[in-house]
């Protein structure tokens, strides 16, 4: 099964530009050992050439930066939402105030 991956450039890719699909792996060397990562499958045996490849943890990590940014811009617009919302109340109330007195003064006269 082949895995999604976001990189950078707020993107989420499920294969490398070869047209493989990207797989988890788990590094054997002594700098990384047990460190997961994904990698195109073809790239795993042409080191030379630049396939896709990734440490999970920092991919956890763009993710995690992603969606704080996105949690921030929804904030945002949730506080205009409030403020639009607060606006159209004022009007109504002083729309039926309006209407209100209307109505009296045409009852009473």
């Amino acid at each position: 099964m082949y895995v999604r991956v976001f990189v950078h450039g707020n993107h989420w890719i499920s294969i490398c530009w070869c047209g493989k699909g990207i797989v988890t792996y788990v590094s054997k060397t002594e700098e990384n050992p047990y460190r997961r990562f994904y990698r195109c499958e073809l790239g795993l045996h042409r080191k030379k050439e630049a396939h896709l490849f990734k440490w999970v943890d920092e991919a956890m990590f763009d993710e995690l930066h992603r969606i704080d940014a996105q949690q921030a811009i929804t904030e945002e617009e949730i506080e205009d939402l409030k403020k639009c919302l607060k606006k159209a109340d004022e009007r109504v109330d002083v729309g039926c105030i309006c209407i209100i007195q209307w109505l009296f003064e045409r009852v009473c006269n």
